[in-house]
């Protein structure tokens, strides 16, 4: 399949977008549908500069505002924190962000009093009635699995006794879970995601362990228990996408083969390591594979079945939720990391990073840094994205690839958004339902 970008002009345009019969306005990421020919006139206005693109949108009653400026920042109390409990990791896949499961310094794991502070610090921020996530993150967290099982129990009496509700998560590569650890996973509803990036022969390229051997058959055997337990742990798939592995549809339906219903991809922009990055023509193919794979899905769910492939599906509920977004996620807002020292970053991404540093466990979370940090990313604030039509869908980007990598991947981001919206349009009439079942 090969895919037809909007035109240039329209895609730079700073008010609106139109793919297809949809109107998407910039500034407030409100969707409207047009008959095909305000459609046609809509984009020539577009191409023909801002006033009269102003002036057809007035036609339609859709008067565009003036381009907002950046909005105040203010930093929330943290609501979702990443516990680093492990800085170690027994694969040595190339491309990791986290240099191996390290971040670049010596193997460690997190102590007992660490975490414990931690959990304290999140819990005693939280007003009574309100609620929390843990992440437990590495490296591979499951080296520590016992630090894992004492936080999980410390933070349900901390949470019970001040009224907060505690959610938990686990990001793991899978090999490591043992029927035990499902259980327990299950007993206290976690979100599960296991990195696997193809079927036996890409992962085993892509994901060795330190030995060099495969690890594919090592997950497909460890993950049978979380399969079994698919009603009580909410279990996804997450593919790191670098130049070996492509084919996006084929990698999913190899996944999607070992038993999850979910499995999201996400390409590799920067890697410490200079390895499995995507570059150049990467990006057109990687924009081909993905709405190839996202046919599929149409396919499926227009005919009432089930596919995995998760990222159409999160890109459909969230333009039918229409949220501008001036960020790209939470990080440094409402999302924190935590490591083995106990300093805090803007997220897991960002450990021992400095460009993320947001305090520590001694003094608290610097909320001077966070908001800075806010002010600073925030999508009204950076070049290109004041004039890209996409900027209140992406909010930006990763803020630590971003920071490192700069912004290789806009072409792909727009034209998979644009995919998006046309997408968006077509379901609304074949399975308006759908979005009933996503709310």
């Amino acid at each position: 399949m090969t895919l037809v970008l909007p035109d240039q002009e329209t895609r730079s345009s700073a008010l609106a977008h139109v793919a297809g019969d949809i109107l998407l306005m910039a500034d407030t990421a409100a969707i409207f549908g047009l008959s095909t020919p305000e459609a046609a006139r809509m984009r020539a206005a577009l191409l023909a500069g801002d006033d009269t693109a102003h002036a057809e949108l007035a036609r339609l009653g859709l008067d565009a505002p003036m381009q907002a400026g950046p909005p105040s920042v203010d930093v929330h109390p943290v609501r979702a924190l990443a516990l680093t409990v492990s800085q170690t990791c027994n694969l040595a896949c190339g491309y990791c962000y986290a240099a191996g499961g390290s971040f670049g310094g010596a193997d460690t794991r997190m102590g007992w009093e660490v975490a414990k502070r931690a959990i304290d610090q999140l819990i005693t921020a939280t007003v009574p009635g309100g609620g929390v996530k843990i992440a437990f993150m590495g490296g591979e967290p499951m080296v520590a699995r016992d630090l894992i099982r004492k936080s999980v129990e410390y933070a349900n009496t901390r949470g019970a006794a001040r009224a907060v509700q505690v959610g938990y998560s686990l990001t793991t590569n899978g090999t490591l879970i043992s029927p035990e650890d499902a259980e327990f996973f299950a007993q206290h509803r976690f979100a599960v995601t296991v990195s696997l990036d193809g079927g036996r022969d890409v992962n085993d390229r892509l994901r060795p362990d330190r030995a060099g051997k495969g690890s594919f058959d090592r997950v497909a055997q460890r993950i049978a228990p979380l399969l079994d337990r698919g009603n009580r742990i909410q279990l996804g798939a997450r593919v790191t996408v670098t130049p070996l592995n492509l084919d996006i549809l084929q990698v999913v339906e190899d996944i999607g083969a070992l038993g999850f219903a979910s499995v999201g991809v996400a390409p590799m922009i920067t890697s410490p390591t200079g390895k499995g990055a995507l570059a150049g023509q990467d990006f057109a193919r990687l924009l081909d594979a993905m709405t190839a794979c996202g046919e599929v899905w149409m396919d499926a769910v227009a005919s009432g079945r089930d596919h995995p492939f998760a990222n159409l599906a999160t890109v459909l509920g969230e333009l039918h939720r229409g949220q501008p977004r001036s960020h790209g996620c939470g990080a440094a807002r409402d999302y924190l990391a935590v490591d083995a020292a106990g300093d805090y970053s803007a997220c897991h991404r960002f450990v021992k990073d400095p460009l993320g540093a947001m305090g520590s466990l001694d003094t608290g979370p610097d909320d001077t840094a966070r908001t800075a940090f806010l002010d600073a990313r925030t999508v009204e604030r950076q070049s290109p994205c004041q004039t890209c039509w996409a900027r209140k869908l992406c909010g930006g980007g990763c803020h630590q690839e971003v920071l490192h990598a700069g912004r290789p991947a806009c072409d792909f981001v727009r034209g998979w958004l644009d995919y998006g919206l046309r997408s968006y349009a077509r379901l609304t009439a074949l399975r308006p339902d759908w979005f009933d079942a996503q709310s």
